[in-house]
């Protein structure tokens, strides 16, 4: 099928939802006036004695039963008028996708995303240097509240990180002590959140001897109104990395298959920390 022949069948389709509507509506214009009409008819001849009451009474009865059948297959034609306009605002939004660019964002590391209240907390990256450092003071108070937090970032031990360095361009011979260097602040932030001994939360740590193909920050995944933000890694860095939102209430496929990935992940990875503070 041609492109003419294509916008043509969807304009037909677009139009015909609307002829139909402005059918339902002038039918319904048209049975009203009728009506009103009568009645004006019935009134004025009642008022100049034109005709006998037995005539006026039988044009009432008739008026009003035709109101009451009016009454009667309204919400008929509700009903119709409700389908036409879903039909209308189905082959608009057809006709008008959303675009990726409104749905997708610059990601910026470590940016703010609120962990007040969170009972459940789940974190995963390669060096995750940022997110942690940012993080520091939420994630230490949502310990001593009780919080479950669970982080999953690579081995700075191993060819992990020689393979982010080339992941990030970085293919001489010094760049995977480059990652190393990052990661090891991050284990110590973290070294010292399980040190911590305020509160009743669970901090588990598990490094990765693999490069994960995306960055997630995950609060409270499980409840309905939870949120998992996404950071999209590129194969070869160039300051614009892609981030996503998904809702629990707005997202519920991919929410739950992001859920499913972060567990897949999780299973993959070495326990450095899985201690219960006290």
């Amino acid at each position: 099928m041609t492109h003419a022949g294509a916008r043509r069948r969807t304009g037909t389709t677009t139009r015909r939802p609307r002829r139909t509507l402005l059918h339902t509506l002038t039918d319904r214009n048209l049975e009203a006036y009728l009506v009103s009409g009568a009645a004006l008819v019935v009134g004025a001849l009642n008022l100049l004695n034109v005709t006998s009451p037995e005539v006026v009474a039988a044009a009432t009865l008739a008026v009003l039963g035709v109101i009451t059948f009016d009454l009667l297959t309204g919400r008929r034609r509700m009903r119709r008028i409700e389908s036409s306009l879903r039909t209308v605002v189905g082959n608009l939004r057809a006709e008008t996708p959303d675009s990726v660019d409104r749905l997708l964002a610059v990601a910026v590391p470590g940016a703010a995303v609120g962990l007040t209240g969170a009972r459940d907390v789940r974190l995963v990256g390669v060096t995750l240097n940022r997110t942690i450092r940012n993080h520091l003071d939420e994630l230490r108070q949502q310990l001593a509240m009780g919080a479950t937090v669970r982080v999953a970032l690579i081995d700075p031990v191993g060819p992990t990180a020689d393979e982010a360095a080339r992941r990030n361009g970085l293919e001489t011979s010094g760049g995977g002590e480059i990652f190393k260097n990052r990661i090891r602040p991050t284990i110590d932030l973290l070294d010292y959140l399980a040190a911590q001994n305020t509160g009743t939360g669970r901090l588990e740590v598990r490094l990765l001897r693999f490069v994960p193909a995306f960055g997630m920050m995950m609060v409270d995944p499980e409840d309905p109104t939870g949120q998992i933000v996404i950071d999209i890694y590129s194969h070869r860095p160039d300051g614009h990395e892609a981030t996503i939102t998904l809702r629990a209430d707005r997202d519920p496929l991919w929410h739950r298959h992001f859920v499913r990935e972060f567990d897949r992940i999780w299973a993959g990875g070495q326990t450095r920390h899985e201690r219960k503070l006290t």
